[in-house]
């Protein structure tokens, strides 16, 4: 069985993650423009770790990427960018040293500085250009909360929440999403509660939601139409796993990727559930047939990104 329709769908899926990530520095970077731009609420962590990843394939990503380490850096989260970083298949520890040696250098951001490189990154031959960010976007919740409130666990458990558009999740949700540690998660929404900021139900388990009523005139948001919260951490996670596998070490046979193409759907199961991808069933793929609803998920889930972006 020949590879080519596989790498052709792999090459179709990095290409929908280049787009919709092109899309989210549009949205919150006057460096990046795009005509079609980001509905759904920008994950900052998650956006430069694809770029970071992605950067051999698109340099505009890595230059976006280089000119938000001077003058975003500070709405960034360090420590969520090395818990979302562990989620990165391969080695982008060298493109995030450069990211951090940036932002220490010409961003004046010392809490980087355990993270950069020892000496400087490579520039690129061609003048940077001097960009700011824009947060009046609704996609750009998180950013204008972190802004306002500080960066911590706090803003973005409340724009999970009310990215969810008044729906209701628990202790456990908040932190697969937001990807923080569960006990610090726990002690955060409880303050949040306690605060009225966010509502607690007495359920089984305690569920929590931020009432959008109370929040769409501060934040200039439709009640109706608030920015939508996705899972970009653990999207952009798999295609950079798909994209790395295929690219640095492909298999020697079919029967090979097969198995490994089954590790991929099982590692990154709940990236393709969030798409609204079937769990492919081995049993009913054996040997180097399940390379075909695999092949079938990437071309799905490319489509998906360019959908809810």
């Amino acid at each position: 069985m020949s590879l080519k329709p596989l790498v052709r769908a792999t090459k179709e899926l990095r290409e929908a993650a280049v787009r919709t990530a092109w899309r989210q520095w549009s949205a919150i970077f006057t460096l990046a423009a795009d005509e079609h731009r980001a509905r759904a609420i920008v994950d900052p962590e998650a956006l430069v770790l694809v770029s970071i990843g992605l950067r051999r394939h698109e340099p505009r990503l890595w230059r976006a990427c280089r000119a938000w380490a001077r003058v975003g850096a500070r709405l960034l989260s360090v420590q969520r960018t090395k818990n979302l970083a562990r989620g990165f298949t391969g080695d982008i520890s060298s493109g995030l040293a450069d990211f951090a040696w940036i932002a220490v250098a010409e961003g004046n951001d010392r809490r980087w500085k355990a993270l950069a490189a020892t000496e400087e990154p490579s520039r690129p031959k061609r003048r940077e250009r001097q960009a700011t960010p824009t947060l009046a976007s609704p996609t750009a919740l998180m950013l204008r909360l972190r802004l306002g409130l500080g960066v911590g666990i706090k803003p973005d458990v409340l724009t999970y929440l009310v990215g969810l558009a008044g729906g209701r999740v628990t202790i456990q949700q908040i932190t697969a999403a937001t990807l923080y540690y569960g006990r610090a998660v726990r002690r955060a929404v409880e303050e949040l509660v306690a605060a009225e900021f966010i509502q607690h139900w007495s359920t089984a388990p305690a569920s929590y939601g931020a009432d959008l009523d109370v929040w769409h005139k501060l934040l200039d948001i439709s009640p109706d139409d608030p920015p939508a919260w996705r899972p970009w951490a653990s999207s952009y996670a798999f295609v950079r796993a798909v994209s790395e596998w295929l690219e640095d070490d492909p298999p020697e046979s079919a029967t090979v990727a097969a198995s490994e193409a089954r590790d991929l759907a099982a590692l990154h199961s709940g990236a393709l559930n969030a798409a609204g991808i079937p769990p492919m069933v081995s049993g009913k793929h054996p040997g180097h047939s399940f390379l075909v609803p695999f092949q079938q998920a990437l071309m799905s889930f490319a489509e998906y990104m360019d959908t809810v972006v």
